[in-house]
């Protein structure tokens, strides 16, 4: 009289659990994205200072400025590559310029996916005497 019953999962519950987890998707992707690309502008950062600290350590061992990047070599850096920033998976090279002092200091004008925040002033160091 009675059929048996089938276990497993009705279609309203598979659909159910559908809509969580693409709702679920939907709230975490932007967040991924945006920590993903305030990564990478923090990486940036970090490597302008580097670069600037390199600067600063080749004019006090040559007392001249290094004329471009190449000037400095791997010697100047940690893992004895000139440091690169990658930016959507595409990588830009830095490139020096001259400071309103007449020092050598990276040239972020080209880098416009860092914050608004980050300037020439912030990246400068003090020339040595």
């Amino acid at each position: 009289m009675f059929a048996k019953r089938v276990k497993g999962f009705t279609l309203v519950e598979l659909l159910v659990v559908l809509v969580i987890i693409g709702i679920l998707v939907a709230l975490i992707l932007p967040n991924t994205f945006r920590a993903i690309k305030q990564a990478e502008a923090r990486e940036c950062e970090s490597n302008i200072r580097s670069i600037n600290t390199a600067v600063q350590m080749y004019y006090t061992e040559n007392r001249t400025w290094p004329a471009d990047m190449s000037a400095l070599g791997t010697t100047y850096f940690s893992d004895g590559k000139i440091p690169q920033c990658h930016v959507g998976g595409t990588a830009v090279n830095y490139t020096l310029t001259t400071g309103p002092n007449g020092e050598k200091i990276v040239d972020v004008s080209s880098h416009h996916h860092l914050s608004a925040t980050t300037t020439t002033e912030d990246t400068t160091q003090t020339p040595v005497p």
